[in-house]
């Protein structure tokens, strides 16, 4: 299934399994996107986080990180990517995929290609049936390449236009195992 040009080391976990820091890093990648890229205050932290399950890429640090006052700097891992796995019945009867972020510097690498195409997988192994989805609306032709249909018609959500779309159980998706 890996399809994205750099090495990227994939983890899921259930948010009660995260330590304090490793929530506070997903946070702040969450935070440095849909708040200060997308210029849009929100509350992004929500009661959906803790009864889902994430999706986190983990990628070498380009500043690195000093250790000790004898040590040299070494790279260090990162979160670069993630998104939120959600079970059905908490955002709609079906199962949902959210909280979908690259890094910007990551951008262009097939990065979002392939952690969409294991949320696909994951969420259809774990719950079964279709996946909904809230997506931004410029990122319509991104989810329609991996099988998702538009259910409905553009809207605003935090004053970003979204669009509501469906992959069907039965839709094969290209990529997915």
């Amino acid at each position: 299934m890996a399809i994205s040009k750099i090495n990227v080391q994939w983890r899921w976990r259930h948010f009660e399994l995260f330590t304090v820091s490793e929530w506070h890093e997903i946070l702040q990648l969450r935070a440095k996107i849909f708040v200060v890229e997308q210029n849009c205050p929100y509350v992004d932290p929500d009661h959906k986080d803790p009864l889902s399950w994430h999706l986190v890429g983990y990628g070498e640090r380009s500043e690195g990180r000093r250790g000790e006052a004898n040590e040299k700097p070494r790279a260090d891992y990162a979160p670069i990517a993630t998104l939120r796995a959600v079970p059905p019945g908490v955002s709609y009867d079906e199962s949902s995929i959210g909280r979908v972020v690259v890094d910007q510097s990551r951008r262009g690498t097939q990065l979002g290609r392939d952690m969409m195409l294991r949320g696909i997988d994951f969420n259809r192994r774990m719950w079964g049936g279709g996946i909904r989805i809230s997506g931004q609306s410029y990122l319509e032709r991104f989810y329609q390449s991996l099988g998702f249909e538009a259910v409905g018609k553009p809207y605003l959500e935090d004053d970003i236009p979204h669009i509501e779309m469906l992959l069907s159980a039965d839709t094969q998706v290209m990529g997915a195992s």
